[in-house]
């Protein structure tokens, strides 16, 4: 796609001219181009579905994920042509890197938790990157179920070592990667959507940031624990993001080759995407009043009388803080919340964990990467929340 191509909108052009002075040209250029281009392998193979008889697709993609079958019997070319290239992974593809990445990752909980809330605000952030939330209404109505299914994804794309075809982290990105496409049909079709002001539903550069959101929160939430990573350490998880993002659907301009220019693209893209609007109070408020479901830490008899207080108030102390930590890096010149009060404490507790790990009393990153897996899992189980990620089939909440 050429500048040429790209439908002109006055205010975006602005913002595009300002990040030309904090980013390079070429990062800008990359970012605009992908607001207006999606992933048409996948799209094509939700297509065909749609032609296929009642649940045959979801089938017929079952049985190649489970047989490691790129063109089981029946499929149409579109699948055959999708899977293909994701089970015979690039030459840059280091399964052993990936899984240290993971490993790496899960270092200390709270810096995943937090960078997967901050990850996830981000898209409710700037007006026209939220629109397929808001469009979709799943975000505003069901807030707590969609953190808590985005939760189950992130658990296990990034167990260590299932990332590899066959894998159950492998097949439940591609299934997430039907989710956008199932989305992005039905945005199509809706009549709603505004591309010259928006770009396309769900578009390539809004996948490659909240990859780039994965990777880049957490190693910054790492540097405020002070408990930093080497670079050997940094380029594992980068590629543990770099290659989640390919079987996502982020072309390769977008991809993390490198941390500083994930950093670039994501700085440019927060430049270029619009500011926030009213969809963006209205995704937030929910995420503040329904966001989380801590009653359900209650006996069943307790649950109803205490929803309408425990939900607000830990929704907006859990939301709340993270907004506010994450708020700087949104900012070109905004600087890292060190002073925070959670910061100050996680950093306590991080460098005591840090201390016990360099001596060896935590084991190894393996298995400090299963117990602090299980700090988030069982903080879901306790809540009762949705048992593994969204399927793909129950992708659409079209507003009421």
């Amino acid at each position: 796609m050429t500048a040429a191509t790209i439908p002109f909108d006055a205010t975006r052009s602005e913002r595009i001219d300002r990040a030309r002075a904090y980013v390079p040209d070429d990062a800008v250029d990359r970012v605009v181009r992908g607001m207006f281009r999606t992933d048409t392998v996948i799209d094509t193979v939700v297509e065909d579905f749609a032609t296929l008889g009642r649940g045959t697709g979801w089938r017929l993609l079952a049985r190649a994920l489970r047989d490691r079958d790129p063109s089981p019997p029946g499929a149409p070319d579109s699948l055959r042509e999708l899977l293909t290239p994701l089970m015979n992974p690039p030459k840059w593809f280091d399964p052993d890197q990936v899984r240290r990445g993971a490993q790496l990752w899960w270092r200390f909980a709270p810096a995943v938790i937090i960078g997967l809330g901050g990850t996830l605000m981000t898209a409710y952030a700037f007006g026209d990157l939220n629109k397929p939330q808001a469009l979709n209404s799943r975000s505003e109505t069901m807030a707590a179920r969609r953190y808590e299914e985005t939760s189950r994804w992130v658990l296990s794309a990034t167990d260590p070592g299932t990332l590899t075809p066959g894998g159950t982290g492998f097949d439940a990105t591609i299934r997430i990667r039907f989710v956008h496409a199932m989305v992005r049909r039905h945005l199509r079709t809706s009549g709603e959507w505004q591309r010259p002001a928006w770009g396309d539903p769900i578009h390539t550069t809004g996948m490659a940031v909240t990859a780039n959101g994965f990777l880049l929160m957490p190693l910054a939430m790492f540097d405020l624990f002070d408990m930093p990573l080497t670079g050997d350490e940094i380029d594992a998880v980068r590629q543990l993001w770099c290659w989640i993002g390919h079987l996502m659907g982020v072309p390769e301009e977008l991809l993390a080759h490198s941390v500083e220019d994930a950093g670039n693209i994501t700085r440019a893209a927060t430049l270029v995407f619009a500011p926030p609007d009213a969809d963006t109070e209205t995704l937030t408020r929910a995420l503040l009043r329904t966001g989380l479901h801590p009653e359900r830490l209650l006996p069943q008899p307790l649950q109803r009388l205490t929803a309408p207080v425990l939900r607000p108030a830990i929704s907006t102390l859990v939301w709340g803080g993270t907004g506010r930590i994450v708020t700087a890096y949104s900012d070109p010149d905004g600087t890292p919340p060190r002073n925070h009060p959670l910061i100050l404490t996680l950093r306590q507790l991080a460098r005591a964990r840090e201390f016990l790990r360099r001596t060896g009393r935590l084991g190894s990153d393996q298995h400090i990467a299963e117990t602090q897996r299980r700090v988030l899992s069982a903080a879901l189980d306790a809540m009762k929340a949705a048992a593994a990620p969204v399927d793909p089939r129950d992708a659409v909440t079209p507003r009421s």
